[in-house]
């Protein structure tokens, strides 16, 4: 439901401004309007201004909103770890932690980048680590003393291979070309050749844009067995610089990271009350507060202030005029059992303060229908215990337990149809379990299951269409309300009038009908403008797309009995039992995937668009940062 909101003014001295916003900060309950026009006398109105702030608050502001950044700076070096827990009260400790935020962070900012050094100097060594190794499998048995010279190259494509090949054997001077293929899949060439002709090699290599590896400095000059034990011990080295870095940090995290934490949300509490002082206004004395809070926490507040201030501020709740409706703000608060069905409606803008809250209603309609849609036991049973997996499983997701609560819900509903359809995994209910049908079995009452699905699109759009004749009242739309009554009663005149061919009663019944009917239509022109007809045959239609739940359920059935029939017609028990589960598991999953988005679709496009209003304004009101 939409919570009740109050529109008050809170009036006081202009020196205890700061302390009755820190109060209303800490009740958390006031979202602070910056407008005033109609909200206060016309007599005071003129003599208000804007409260600025002076050089001493607009100074705190800004030495607040540079310590923030710097802050923020410090932390993004910071890992996320057990800090230790600190006691020092942020407001008296301002000043020094102001001196000591940019000497820890010129020291952190020194520890991550030679950190970040060594891991980028770490990555490119694993692959000279690579290439090294694969080219001392390929000088396995050479010794350094033969007065050759070696030449590595690295390339992607085998194809390049050839050409170095080519270049090498035919084109300089008979070089002998090894290759070889690294766990990272690239090729290795080894050119080998006399030390003296090694130059010419390289450049002829150069000229054919064919790269020789180049390796760091301090691995060039060494011979091939001396580099790779030499990248080891590099490697080494900077896996024990990059430890010793993360050391550092975490050390530095666990004694400042709880105090900095503490600081920074101290300091956006502060800066929300400074920047709140932008929509307040001021007298010579005085300063005047405008705003929006849930009727219910009126009183408290009143109460904590009085309290603080005695008589010196005075909150006064104003009246809500006409051209307020379009600004107040929006929360919803649903009692526990309609609570998780709020996820469904975050899909949805927020709905107007003078529109309806649409959670209790999707709450009892949507599983109504999932389970009059699918209506199975023994599916019922396997959707609950997935429910419970949910909620009880993954407890740390809000959203993932209110899908679990959602979908346990729909379950229940769903082993209360199966019931009534007399169902459990298809017919096995009746031909083994001895179940019989109470209300009809799908399979063959077609029609009947068709009639009831469509009665129950009659009730949810007539609903709905109540809501929205409520709802236009509230908004002094008289002409739109009258429509909405009277369509609702052209409804409920057809639907007898059709009914009269089908049930044994008397015809005369039919002529008082129709004239019902027609001596609405020109009022429903007159109220509704000339898309009322229109209108009126659009709410049929919506009724008539409630055909949908017998529809699904039907298919669900049928894959039931296919899945049955199939499974036992296999020949082989096992065989059997492979082909019931995959096709019941799959009838399963389809059953939860259509019933969801075909209810979901009834209540956002046929029901909800009769009487929910979006646009809302959400409610953000002054308070703490937790």
């Amino acid at each position: 439901m939409i919570v009740r909101m109050s529109k008050i003014e809170i009036i006081g001295p202009k020196e205890s401004l700061m302390e009755v916003l820190s109060l209303i900060q800490k009740r958390g309950v006031l979202q602070i309007n910056g407008e005033i026009k109609g909200a206060v006398n016309e007599r005071v109105e003129p003599h208000l201004r804007s409260l600025l702030m002076d050089g001493k608050t607009l100074s705190e502001r800004l030495f607040f909103e540079d310590l923030k950044v710097k802050i923020d700076n410090l932390l993004a070096y910071l890992p996320q770890v057990s800090a230790k827990e600190s006691y020092l009260n942020p407001p008296t400790a301002i000043n020094s932690i102001a001196s000591l935020v940019p000497k820890h962070t010129t020291s952190c900012r020194d520890i991550s980048k030679k950190k970040e050094a060594a891991q980028k100097e770490l990555i490119e060594l694993n692959r000279y680590a690579a290439f090294l190794s694969t080219v001392e499998a390929l000088l396995h048995g050479v010794t350094e003393d033969t007065g050759l010279d070696f030449i590595g190259i690295e390339v992607r494509d085998p194809a390049a291979l050839e050409h170095l090949t080519r270049i090498a054997g035919h084109l300089l001077l008979g070089a002998e070309v090894q290759t070889a293929k690294t766990e990272e899949g690239t090729y290795i060439g080894l050119l080998t050749t006399e030390k003296e002709l090694s130059e010419q090699l390289k450049t002829a290599l150069s000229d054919n844009q064919i790269p020789e590896v180049s390796l760091p400095p301090y691995l060039e000059d060494l011979p091939f067995p001396e580099k790779i034990k030499a990248a080891q011990r590099r490697r080494d080295d900077l896996s024990a610089e990059i430890s010793g870095a993360d050391h550092e940090l975490q050390s530095f995290a666990y004694r400042w990271l709880d105090l900095y934490r503490k600081v920074r949300a101290w300091l956006e509490d502060r800066l929300a009350l400074l920047k709140t002082t932008a929509s307040l206004y001021e007298t010579e004395t005085c300063f005047f507060l405008f705003g929006w809070l849930p009727s219910a926490d009126l009183k408290k507040l009143r109460e904590i202030l009085a309290e603080k201030f005695h008589d010196t501020v005075v909150v006064e709740e104003k009246e809500i005029l006409e051209q307020d409706q379009e600004r107040v703000p929006v929360v919803l608060k649903n009692p526990l059992y309609f609570q998780p069905f709020e996820l469904l409606i975050r899909l949805l803008p927020l709905p107007r303060y003078t529109s309806y809250d649409a959670t209790p209603f999707i709450g009892i309609f949507f599983p109504l229908f999932f389970g009059m849609t699918l209506g199975d036991i023994g599916y019922g049973i396997i959707l609950f215990l997935v429910a419970l997996a949910l909620i009880y499983l993954v407890k740390h997701k809000k959203n993932v337990v209110d899908a679990g609560k959602i979908l346990g819900v729909a379950a229940l509903y769903t082993i209360f149809f199966g019931w009534l359809f007399g169902e459990c995994f298809g017919e096995f209910g009746s031909e083994v379990l001895g179940l019989e049908p109470i209300c009809f079995d799908r399979r063959t009452a077609i029609i009947p299951m068709l009639y009831f699905s469509m009665a129950v699109g009659m009730v949810h759009i007539t609903l709905g269409l109540v809501l929205g004749a409520l709802s236009a009242l509230k908004r002094k739309m008289r002409k739109e309300a009258l429509f909405k009554l009277l369509s609702v009663l052209v409804i409920l005149c057809a639907v007898a009038f059709s009914a009269t061919f089908l049930a044994p009663v008397p015809s005369l019944i039919r002529k008082p009908l129709l004239m019902t009917i027609l001596i609405i239509s020109p009022i429903l022109l007159v109220t509704g403008g000339l898309l009322g007809p229109l209108e009126l045959l659009k709410n049929f239609g919506n009724i008539i797309s409630y055909a949908r739940i017998m529809a699904i359920g039907l298919t669900s059935v049928l894959l039931a009995y296919v899945a049955n029939h199939l499974a036992g017609s296999a020949g082989s028990i096992w065989v059997g039992i492979f082909v019931a589960v995959l096709l019941h598991t799959f009838n399963i999953i389809l059953g939860v995937f259509a019933p969801t988005i075909h209810s979901l679709r009834l209540h956002y496009v046929e029901f909800f668009g009769k009487f929910m209003e979006p646009g809302g304004k959400q409610f953000k009101p002054l308070k703490k940062d937790k």
